[in-house]
């Protein structure tokens, strides 16, 4: 506001003329009367008990402010000097209290929209666009017999799950311990094998050397044999020379023959011949003789030796052959358990197929869980979670439902706010929690201020405005969403602080004033710092002291500093 003039620019006297005084006092009253005209206008709203009181108070003190015009006025116009009556207001501890008018429309929070647990026939179902629906009650039922077959479905279903899981964990669990026994038995055999290929080593060895040995026998035995052979032969030639000595001898005896004759010196000669071969042969015949018992028996125990030696031989053979057949076997079945460890590694299932299959037994038992879960709530059939109003219908009575589709929608009525939007002007006066009035359809609410908006947005007039949420503390049936409800907010307040009514603040290029009357009647304006502000009151933080008389706007026209003023108390 601009600062306010004085009612002549210039004061060159004191004094005023009874006409003049009478003149500026009328119009004073006809300012003052249209002020309150005016301002009553203005006041749409139901005002609040304190309200009322000021305005009973106000309209006592006008009528005493006129009787005084009345008693002052009349004898001026016929007396002395007269001044500007002005109408004041004494400063004063009061409380000053904020608060926001406004409309909007009242929304539900919480909408929320029904869709089929299954797929069936609907079969009971009346629900209209407005209808209002109690919390816990049903709204919607299926056909009972549909349900039925559909739960057995889903157990048969989740049953052959999980006997189609067990058969492969059975299954599994088969070839893991066929492929754990095959790996422990190749383990085995493989240690088996290298056993018997060291002792098919050590017997080869065995029989190599045993059967040098026996060849080592044979010879000694044949090397006996030959010398008891060549003695045998010695004594034999001894006893072939010694017959043929006696023969020879026999026959010259026996002779007939002339001994000077040629066929005598023959037998003579034979004799000699025998008897030479007899001395020849009988050192050798008799040594051999001597040595024929020791050639003997060496062959004895050589021969003895020999059949040891086989009989070791024998025996390793057999061993040797006992464990190349050994091995034999043992290799077959290193070879079978090896196709077999090869064939249950590649039935058995891996960690991450295993646990795969798994997760896919536990998602099939879930849906089928969560199959009869849904049916069950089918057959339970489709209640409110909270009381509300029914926006929207889409279900069929005797129609089919799909699961997932939309049935209906209800928005709750427990639930709800007045959206409204306020000016710049009111923002700074609101915030969250402060409580409200919310008055619809000629009820009265307690209601919350829930939410501000952080953005503002311009509404039809290009005015930036923003959003705010008055929750309807205790809603009832009386409730209609998306009519239009009025909301009084309460804001801030201050108690026991100095105050002055809103009209007797100005507003200059110095900041806030008030004009006040001294003890001497002269106009004194004062800068004030101003604190909490409503539409009829304003607290003063600084610039005025308790008992000062500030000017209202009641009967003031043009007043200036330093003039001499009538103050009129309200």
């Amino acid at each position: 506001m601009e600062e306010k003039k004085s009612l002549m620019e210039e004061w060159e006297d004191d004094e005023l003329t009874a006409e003049q005084e009478d003149q500026k006092a009328k119009k004073g009253l006809f300012k003052k009367r249209a002020l309150k005209e005016k301002k009553a206008k203005k006041e749409k709203t139901p005002l609040t008990p304190e309200q009322k009181k000021k305005r009973r108070k106000r309209i006592i003190i006008g009528g005493v402010v006129v009787v005084v015009l009345a008693v002052t006025i009349l004898p001026r116009a016929f007396g002395g000097p007269s001044y500007p009556i002005v109408s004041v207001r004494e400063v004063e501890l009061g409380s000053v209290t904020q608060s926001v008018d406004g409309s909007g429309t009242v929304e539900s929070q919480e909408t929320k929209t029904y869709f089929s647990p299954v797929s069936a026939t609907v079969a009971e179902f009346n629900l209209q666009v407005g209808d209002i629906v109690e919390a816990g009650e049903t709204l919607l039922t299926y056909d009972g017999t549909e349900l039925d077959n559909l739960y057995r479905q889903a157990e048969l279903t989740g049953s052959a799950a999980a006997y189609g899981y067990q058969d492969s964990i059975r299954k599994d669990n088969k070839n893991t311990a066929e492929y754990n026994r095959s790996s422990a038995a190749l383990d085995t055999i493989n240690k088996q094998l290298d056993d018997e290929d060291n002792n098919v080593d050590h017997l080869n060895k065995r029989v190599n050397e045993y059967t040098g040995y026996q060849g080592d026998s044979s010879n000694k035995l044949a090397d006996l044999k030959s010398r008891r052979d060549a003695a045998k032969a010695a004594v034999t030639a001894l006893d072939s020379a010694n017959q043929e000595l006696k023969n020879a001898k026999f026959a010259l005896e026996n002779s007939t023959l002339d001994q000077s004759s040629e066929d005598y010196k023959k037998l003579q000669d034979a004799v000699t011949v025998a008897q030479n071969t007899v001395t020849e042969a009988t050192p050798a015949a008799q040594q051999a003789k001597a040595a024929l018992p020791d050639i003997e028996k060496s062959i004895q125990d050589e021969q003895n030796h020999y059949n040891e030696i086989v009989k070791k031989l024998d025996n390793y053979q057999k061993r040797l052959k006992d464990a190349q057949e050994n091995k034999t076997k043992l290799e077959t079945s290193k070879s079978k358990e090896e196709g077999i460890k090869d064939s249950s590694d590649a039935a058995k299932l891996s960690d991450a197929a295993r646990s795969q299959l798994a997760a896919q037994n536990n998602l099939s038992t879930l849906e089928a869980n969560m199959s009869k879960e849904d049916i069950q709530q089918g057959k339970d059939g489709i209640k409110a979670d909270f009381a509300g109003v029914v926006t929207k219908v889409t279900a069929v009575p005797g129609g089919p439902a799909a699961k997932g589709g939309e049935l209906f929608t209800v928005a709750s009525s427990e639930d709800v706010v007045v959206e409204m939007s306020i000016t710049k002007y009111d923002l700074e006066k609101m915030e969250e929690g402060q409580k409200a009035t919310v008055t619809l359809a000629g009820h009265t609410y307690e209601g919350t201020v829930q939410k501000l908006s952080r953005i503002a947005e311009k509404n039809d007039k290009g005015t930036p405005v923003v959003s705010a949420q008055v929750k309807i503390d205790h809603p009832d049936e009386n409730i209609y969403l998306g009519l239009e409800a009025k909301v009084n907010v309460q804001g801030r307040s201050v108690k026991d602080v100095l105050v002055v009514p809103a009209e007797c603040v100005n507003s200059g290029q110095d900041g806030d004033f008030c004009y006040v009357v001294n003890a001497d009647g002269i106009v004194e304006k004062k800068i004030i710092e101003k604190g909490l502000s409503s539409d009829d009151s304003v607290e003063v933080k600084s610039g005025l002291a308790a008992g000062d008389k500030v000017i209202s706007g009641g009967l003031t026209t043009d007043i200036a500093e330093g003039i001499r003023v009538t103050a009129v108390e309200e």
